[in-house]
């Protein structure tokens, strides 16, 4: 794949074979338990949400926080304080207070 519309037209072509699919020994394809479904499905909040993680890590001597099995460098003025960051799928953010570190993705 060259792109995302590339991706996204590969995905809705395999969406649309699979909705014939039946799942086990169901009487039913995938697209006629979907059309039953949806009805019940609640629809998506209109505010954004936070999809990350937070984790609240004391910096420690050597001016870096641990997350997970790594160890990320911060300001060495936030040594010995607490900072708040958001661990994504593929970046992290790192909050001293209210405001986003210079140089943390997001």
């Amino acid at each position: 794949m060259s792109s995302f519309a590339e991706l996204n037209a590969f995905v809705e072509q395999w969406d649309r074979q699979d909705d014939g699919r039946r799942i086990g020994s169901g009487s039913q394809t995938s697209a006629e338990d979907f059309a039953l479904e949806r009805p019940l499905l609640t629809p998506l909040p209109v505010e954004p949400f936070e999809t990350g993680r937070l984790f609240t890590p004391r910096v420690d001597r050597y001016g870096q926080i641990p997350v997970r099995t790594n160890r990320y460098s911060v300001p060495i003025r936030l040594i010995g304080m607490r900072v708040r960051i958001i661990l994504h799928a593929s970046h992290l953010v790192v909050y001293d207070q209210n405001m986003r570190l210079p140089g943390t993705s997001g």
